[in-house]
């Protein structure tokens, strides 16, 4: 965690003399009907008083900063909707154990690019706002880390998962960083029969980082195997880049050539991209050789509706094209986030759209239990909430660093279905164990 840990000891109290009121609070909700809250631990909590500290009022505002535009703006719908049904489920609870103050969160759209998050974000600080949820990729949270720092503001992402942001500041992640995630699709090509990998990644920090960890792994596994294996020259495109004719005829010379000489079930291609992997499919499709060897995606494209069109769901149908995402784990609250989503927008959620929820409801936890709008405060009270918090993405621990530090990914798949195609969960990979339970 942060070196911010000044006057933690002051909200220890507090913080559980709100859980405490909080857990007999959600009893009393749910027994009249209302809107359900997600669990709070409280058979541990011994504290005796008589109320949590008051301080908040009227509407307390938390900067949204979401990418309803741009390569992950499938990523932003879901975001959107999230915070919408957590909003409403807040403020009926605080409606219902009489607290004076409500959460609004403030939503921008920040086009998945850098600057415009970092615009964003230091308008919505200049007017008032110092708790954000946002930096969606990790090359826009990247660029707001050193204002939030200077500042001593708090910014919790969903799904920034780079490595190189592993870092001890006033940023937090609900998501696993991508050593996980590398070594999950590393296993993952290398149990499907692949030796021989070519990458093609989208050159930002986040796909240099994925990229790596992967690789990484991959020779690692190689090098344990004696067997023939290895990693193939890769691509690295700009993530401005619109259109890839070049970059796929310069994957078919690669993946051409190594198929002549170890055969297309040894052969793969690893693809780290966002939205714009479906234009590089698109330009993949004039060369057969590319379809005729299985292709690994990751959570950049996992659940991507680009990737449900017909003139490209074809493509990574037949390349098995499988994408890592980060599992939300078991929860009772799941079920409802994923029936909403799918309710707004008809899609199932991605493992990040239940993130989004469960740091709506950390935060407004932690609001409650430190009495002021400080996000310091919020920040050094987060940790205890956590430990007492069980929601939609099930129990959630942060490493010292902030990063989510469980680390489990569902495998997103294309598939047919009564004549047109969907996304499914084809199985799941244990972090713990590097296996993977394939689905029915």
């Amino acid at each position: 965690m942060a070196s911010e840990k000044k006057g933690i000891s002051g909200y220890i109290y507090a913080i559980m003399v709100a859980l405490l009121l909080i857990g007999v609070a959600v009893g009393f909700v749910a027994g009249r009907g209302a809107a359900p809250t997600p669990v709070i631990k409280t058979t541990t909590i011994t504290v005796t008083a008589t109320a949590a500290p008051v301080g908040l009022t009227g509407e307390v505002k938390i900067g949204a900063l979401l990418p309803l535009t741009g390569v992950l703006s499938t990523f932003g719908a879901q975001f959107r909707e999230s915070l919408l049904l957590a909003e409403k489920e807040i403020n009926d609870y605080l409606n219902a154990i009489g607290r004076p103050w409500r959460i609004k969160f403030v939503i921008e759209d920040t086009a998945t690019d850098p600057k415009t998050h970092l615009d964003k974000l230091q308008a919505l600080h200049g007017a008032g706002i110092k708790i954000f949820v946002g930096g969606a990729s990790s090359a826009e949270l990247r660029e707001s880390l050193g204002y939030v720092t200077a500042n001593k503001l708090l910014i919790i992402s969903p799904s920034s998962t780079s490595p190189a942001l592993a870092l001890k500041d006033t940023a937090l992640r609900f998501t696993p960083n991508d050593v996980y995630q590398g070594k999950a699709i590393a296993d993952v090509l290398w149990q499907r029969g692949v030796r021989w990998v070519a990458p093609v990644w989208r050159g930002d920090t986040w796909g240099d980082g994925l990229k790596e960890y992967t690789i990484k792994r991959f020779l690692e596994l190689c090098g344990a195997s004696k067997e023939s294996c290895g990693v193939l020259e890769g691509i690295r495109y700009d993530p401005a880049a619109k259109e890839f004719s070049a970059e796929a005829a310069k994957l078919n010379a690669i993946v051409r050539d190594a198929v002549a000489k170890y055969g297309k079930d040894k052969v793969g291609v690893l693809a780290i991209g966002f939205e714009e992997t479906a234009a590089l499919v698109l330009a993949a499709k004039a060369y057969p050789a590319l379809s005729e060897v299985v292709w690994q995606g990751s959570d950049g494209t996992a659940g991507i509706s680009q990737f449900l069109d017909p003139s490209i769901a074809d493509f990574v149908v037949k390349t098995k094209m499988y994408n890592t995402m980060a599992s939300p784990g078991v929860s009772p609250h799941a079920d409802k986030v994923r029936d909403y989503i799918k309710q707004k927008l008809g899609m199932d959620p991605i493992g990040y759209a239940y993130f989004v929820y469960d740091i709506a409801w950390t935060l407004a936890l932690a609001l409650d239990a430190v009495g002021k709008y400080d996000p310091i405060a919020v920040y050094n009270a987060l940790p205890l909430v956590l430990k007492h918090y069980i929601g939609a993405s099930g129990y959630i621990e942060l490493d010292e660093n902030g990063d989510r530090s469980v680390a489990d990914f569902d495998l997103w798949v294309v598939t047919p279905k009564d004549g047109t195609y969907v996304w499914k969960i084809a199985g799941l990979y244990k972090g713990l164990t590097g296996t993977v339970e394939w689905y029915s």
